[in-house]
């Protein structure tokens, strides 16, 4: 089973991450890491399908009183 575990991984911008989940002449399916302040740049494909799946992790502190 494909996972980010054993995928196929790269940098790209200031720190991102990305692993090939499917990587097919007609098919890509990526995993990407996006840390706080970092973003894409503006770009296009001429022919593309994409689902953006966005997950986001609040980092709160709980101290106890």
């Amino acid at each position: 089973m494909i996972s980010k575990e054993n995928a196929e991984h790269y940098l790209w911008g200031n720190s991102c991450h990305s692993w090939h989940l499917v990587k097919q002449a007609n098919l890509s399916v990526i995993h990407e890491l996006m840390p706080p302040g970092t973003s894409e740049v503006k770009h296009y494909h001429e022919r593309s399908q994409q689902l953006i799946f966005l997950y986001f992790i609040w980092n709160c502190n709980i101290r106890n009183k």
